[in-house]
């Protein structure tokens, strides 16, 4: 039997924990300009699957309103992430923006040969580009201002459909962001799922950003650092690796995993997960706001327009800044990793 006082003790703890957890400063919320912010000079996203398939592909369009030409942003999905909805809320941001997004299937299902993945990506993509061309979405594809991203796997093929596009007929693609590339092999635990291709032929005029997180235990950060020393044609002054950080300074906390990239238009709250990896999957937080967003958009400034720079490379205090807590402590920055 508990006694009185211990149940009195019990309750106070958790009244104390409770005011505690309510008390706990919480992150940044989007910022309203500039890179990774919400002044969106568009209202909707018009989305159509155009075909199903490996070599298929979507489209994002920016409306309302329609824009009479936009840049192009090839958007790689990570392995098995086979429906746009699990990073629609990063789609539409970059849409949003006045950008057409491709999104290259390149697998048919989870038995799609990892061989497979970059020819059906280039397949899909420049059956996409055909059909812009030919007046599809009523919004001329800007081809001289076309940028690549990609998550896990995708992030592979990013920085290989980027290598491989002059010789696949494909446009120059100026911005480059390879995020939390994984092949599949764990740094070298497991087979490898994504084989590897060659990097030197990417341009040295690209500019080349590869951001690992901190608590990514599926892609490790030594395949990132490859890709920065196999871009051989890419100077030095066009291209980082990045790291983003976990920080659990404040509530919810800030998880520098593998699922951080994942950007769910359902405001979902935050939930634990048996597999820490996809622990706040989904989750639209700082993380994107002042971390991948930020960057990609910067990113793409800074190739198409030439501004920006110093946020998108550099590892300055533009670059890695990741704004504040709601107690006016700074959230960890990015960490520079070459």
């Amino acid at each position: 039997m508990i006694s009185p006082l211990r149940s009195i003790l019990f309750v106070v703890l958790l009244a104390a924990t409770a005011l505690a957890h309510a008390a706990a400063p919480t992150p940044p919320v989007q910022p309203a300009h500039g890179p990774g912010g919400a002044d969106y000079a568009h209202a909707r996203v018009i989305a159509h699957e155009m075909k199903s398939g490996a070599q298929g592909w979507w489209l994002f369009v920016p409306s309302s309103p329609r824009p009479a030409s936009a840049p192009i942003v090839v958007f790689c999905h990570g392995w098995g992430a086979l429906d746009p909805e699990g990073y629609r809320a990063w789609i539409d941001h970059i849409v949003r923006r006045g950008n057409i997004v491709i999104w290259p299937n390149y697998q048919a299902s989870l038995l799609t040969p990892g061989g497979d993945f970059l020819p059906n990506a280039i397949a899909g993509i420049r059956a996409a580009l055909a059909d812009l061309g030919n007046g599809s979405a009523g919004i001329r594809p800007e081809l001289d201002h076309v940028a690549i991203v990609g998550h896990s796997a995708g992030g592979v093929l990013s920085a290989q459909i980027a290598a491989a596009a002059a010789r696949n007929g494909l446009p120059v693609f100026r911005a480059v962001m390879p995020v939390e590339p994984g092949d599949g092999s764990q740094d070298g635990r497991k087979r490898v799922t994504v084989p590897h291709a060659d990097l030197a032929p990417m341009p040295a005029s690209t500019k080349l950003l590869v951001v690992v997180g901190a608590d990514d235990h599926r892609a490790y950060e030594s395949l990132g650092l490859s890709f920065y020393a196999d871009t051989i044609r890419v100077p030095a002054a066009n291209k980082n690796v990045i790291e983003l950080e976990s920080d659990d300074h404040g509530s919810p906390p800030l998880l520098a995993n593998h699922a951080a990239p994942g950007a769910s238009l359902d405001a979902r709250p935050p939930r634990r997960a048996l597999i820490h990896e996809f622990e706040h999957a989904g989750v639209v937080d700082a993380l994107d706001w002042y971390g991948d967003w930020k960057l990609f958009d910067a990113l793409s400034d800074c190739a198409f327009h030439g501004r920006e720079c110093a946020t998108a490379l550099g590892g300055g205090p533009a670059q890695i800044d990741m704004g504040t807590w709601s107690d006016g402590v700074p959230v960890k920055p990015m960490r520079v990793l070459r």
